[in-house]
């Protein structure tokens, strides 16, 4: 209901013949933590939680972000943090010469900002599909994908592709398992009977640039150039884990092992997971969530305090079959399967303990799981 009234807000506004309402997506990842980078697997889904844009021909370049009650143009020296996002497409359309016509662009959003559901590639991606499509650019998803990726590393996010893929080609009650050595994906159903995923945001803002994150993502490019010297190899870690075993690694520093041993890991959690959520084998579902957290918090060290609290509460809890943190790390969001019946309940307790422990509470959404970003309306 929610992003039906945002939209029905930009329509007012943007009514004009030649306007464009897109919607584009969070995004929830099931399982496979840091592995888009490493060039290994991950099982991501799109969300009913969204970006809204509105956009209409204009005089000159204006982007409004209503959320936030700040407004940026191409040719101020002072912008807001998220229009470094618009900023980096804007540069690609420019290296690449493609045309771009003069714009007034609003966006407000039902996704929450830094709560590891991907708004800031939400953000990204939703806006180069808007341009796409009002300057007749006429590339393809696939082109779209990679483009977005240049873009958002150029922000200076040094992730990799599962973000962009799952909101482009995000698929109603399906998650797209995804292989980042090639981007190759397949969907996989991921309705299970009687229970919910469910997103808790800490309410810890981080961001990503400024974060650890980054330091990860240099950390595992370190290893792979350390064993590609010692095994005479390309410098790739899907290559390592998938030819060398944990006994060979006796080179490595004792952070180094822990990284690559929760990449190796954790694509195999996503293997199970797939075939778990296939056979609907909920009890393998729930300790995969939890054994991937586990992971996270202990060999790769992302998660925090309230992350840890939640996942905690929920192993304890009747009403849940598993959890784990979500995203980059370092505050954001813990993702629950719940069984259907007990979600208020489950709602209730959790927020009121969060509460209790850390002086505010959560916010709770369903995850419901949507189709990639669309054109929502063209007037």
């Amino acid at each position: 209901m929610i992003g039906q009234e945002l939209i029905q807000k930009l329509e007012s506004i943007h009514n004009q013949t030649d306007s464009w309402i897109i919607k584009s997506p969070g995004r929830i990842n099931i399982i496979g933590e840091h592995t888009d980078y490493n060039y290994g697997f991950c099982l991501p889904a799109a969300i009913e939680l969204a970006v809204f844009m509105g956009l209409s021909p204009s005089d000159k370049f204006q982007i409004n972000a209503w959320d936030r009650k700040e407004s940026w143009n191409i040719v101020d020296t002072i912008r807001p943090d998220w229009a470094v996002y618009f900023k980096a497409i804007l540069n690609y359309a420019l290296k690449e010469n493609l045309p771009v016509k003069t714009f007034s662009l609003d966006f407000t959003a039902s996704l929450p900002s830094g709560a590891g559901l991907s708004s800031s590639s939400s953000i990204t991606c939703g806006f180069l599909y808007a341009l796409n499509l009002m300057n007749s650019w006429n590339i393809p998803l696939e082109q779209l994908t990679s483009i977005a990726v240049i873009a958002e590393k150029e922000s200076g996010v040094e992730g990799g592709m599962m973000d962009q893929i799952s909101i482009f080609n995000g698929s109603k009650d399906h998650a797209l398992l995804i292989d980042c050595l090639d981007w190759s994906f397949k969907k996989i159903p991921i309705l299970l009977a009687n229970y919910q995923w469910t997103i808790v945001d800490t309410k810890v803002k981080h961001k990503l640039i400024d974060s650890d994150y980054n330091n990860r993502s240099r950390l595992c490019k370190k290893i792979a150039n350390k064993c590609a010297n010692h095994f005479g190899i390309e410098e790739n870690l899907r290559i390592v884990y998938e030819q060398y075993s944990k006994e060979e690694f006796g080179f490595l520093e004792s952070q180094e092992k822990n990284l690559l041993s929760y990449v190796i890991e954790e694509n195999d959690r996503v293997k199970a997971m797939t075939k778990s959520i296939l056979s609907q084998d909920i009890s393998s579902i729930g300790s995969l969530l939890f054994s991937g957290h586990e992971g996270l918090r202990n060999k790769y060290q992302v998660s925090c305090p309230e992350l840890d609290f939640l996942i905690d509460f929920a192993a304890k809890s009747s009403a849940a079959i598993g959890a784990r943190m979500m995203g980059g790390g370092f505050g954001g969001s813990s993702l629950h399967l719940i069984k259907e019946n007990c979600t208020e309940e489950f709602t209730q307790e959790i927020s009121q303990a969060y509460r209790s422990k850390f002086g505010f509470a959560p916010d709770v959404y369903k995850a419901d799981i949507s189709n990639g970003v669309e054109l929502i309306n063209k007037k």
